[in-house]
């Protein structure tokens, strides 16, 4: 077996503020003979604008349960 961590880009609609937001998803990949065995979210990290402005608001992850599941 084969392990390792993997990061992808996706971009998903924000669920606060209705927009595209760009995410970077880091995930721990356990492999066999190339064919994927467990996927398993490790971090997430969100660019959306208003959260890296000085002052932002805080959000509340409500989209990573549909990243966790491969809906998004």
């Amino acid at each position: 077996m084969e392990q390792r961590i993997e990061r992808e880009w996706k971009s998903v609609v924000c669920p606060i503020e209705k927009e595209r937001t760009p995410v970077v998803c880091e995930w721990d990949t356990i492999l066999e003979g190339g064919r994927i065995l467990k996927r398993t979210l490790r971090q997430i990290d969100c660019f959306h604008r208003k959260l890296t402005e000085f002052g932002g608001s805080d959000c509340t992850w409500s989209c990573e349960g549909g990243i966790r599941k491969g809906e998004i």
